[in-house]
């Protein structure tokens, strides 16, 4: 099966709850449809996947298009996953986003290995910096050692 994959370019304004749900069904954490306008709007690039005109895949990069760029909210609808449909969106970012030098991911924890199958790395020196809740919900999380 085929995605339909349409950037930011190329496909009309997305339905902001459609996408902030397919966000949460993913696995991120729920988010607020103005919050994610705002951020898709933002970014310099946006993939939206589509299976028989249903929004089923997605993600955002912001970028300097120079040096390096920054990948996140890339889901596929759990009830999709598994058929090839997040490599299909993998291979498009890879071509869109290795021209502008290196690509950033804060991944979630269960997904780290799904993005070393396209070339990504561990970083030994990755850092971030947040509000002590935000600090202490990640390090729950299992995000921050």
């Amino acid at each position: 099966m085929t995605l339909q994959l349409l950037t930011k370019k190329t496909c009309p304004e997305p339905d902001w709850k459609i996408l902030a749900n397919l966000i949460e069904r993913g696995g991120l954490n729920a988010r607020d449809p103005q919050l994610v306008a705002q951020a898709f709007t933002n970014s310099a690039f946006c993939w939206y996947g589509f299976h028989d005109g249903k929004l089923i895949a997605t993600a955002r990069a912001i970028s300097d298009l120079t040096w390096a760029s920054y990948l996140a909210d890339v889901v596929v609808d759990p009830d999709y996953q598994g058929r090839g449909y997040g490599a299909q969106l993998m291979d498009e970012i890879a071509q869109t986003l290795l021209p502008f030098g290196k690509i950033f991911i804060y991944s979630v924890c269960d997904k780290v290995e799904f993005y070393k199958r396209y070339n990504f790395h561990l970083l030994t020196t990755g850092m971030v910096a947040a509000s002590d809740e935000r600090i202490s919900a990640m390090r729950q999380q299992g995000y921050i050692t």
